[in-house]
């Protein structure tokens, strides 16, 4: 069973969210405030409900030809390797960078409290992240991440 729109707009109503649904698209958007910053987030279901994507949009640009782009991918790598669940990307057509969560549902179910964790995930996540990236992209300096509640210092082991 996958997971539906009716089924999506449950768990955003169980977390007391407010939301905009797309007339046409599986697609949600919504708007959070964190510590350093207003974030808009874009949450579609693709492939008939198998597969939600919860993905932030307008989160910052830096243009391919931006001076401190080499820093800034730099950094996204790093976060990308301490990160488990959220990960960062950039579109090199228009400086485009973004965070997204995504997770197969296939034939399952998402339950509140697994929709509550990818929320715990994503937000923090992009919102403690996002004045290192801005201060990279200025300065083309990493001033080194926050320490993310959960995680160990340094990121997880490589090995399994």
């Amino acid at each position: 069973m996958a997971l539906t729109m009716a089924g999506l707009r449950k768990l955003l109503d169980g977390e007391g969210l407010k939301y905009f649904l797309h007339p046409d698209q599986p697609i949600v958007l919504m708007g959070v405030g964190a510590l350093n910053g207003s974030y808009q987030i874009g949450l579609s279901l693709q492939n008939e409900g198998e597969f939600l994507q919860l993905r932030t949009i307008g989160y910052i640009r830096c243009p391919a030809n931006h001076q401190h782009v080499a820093a800034v991918l730099r950094v996204l790598a790093e976060i990308n390797w301490r990160v488990r669940f959220v990960k960062y990307g950039w579109d090199p057509g228009d400086g485009e960078i973004m965070a997204y969560a995504d997770m197969w549902v296939m034939d399952g179910t998402v339950t509140q409290a697994q929709f509550s964790r990818i929320l715990a995930n994503l937000i923090p996540t992009i919102d403690l992240n996002f004045p290192r990236i801005g201060r990279t992209m200025e300065t083309g300096k990493d001033p080194g991440g926050p320490e993310l509640p959960g995680m160990p210092a340094g990121g997880f082991p490589s090995t399994i």
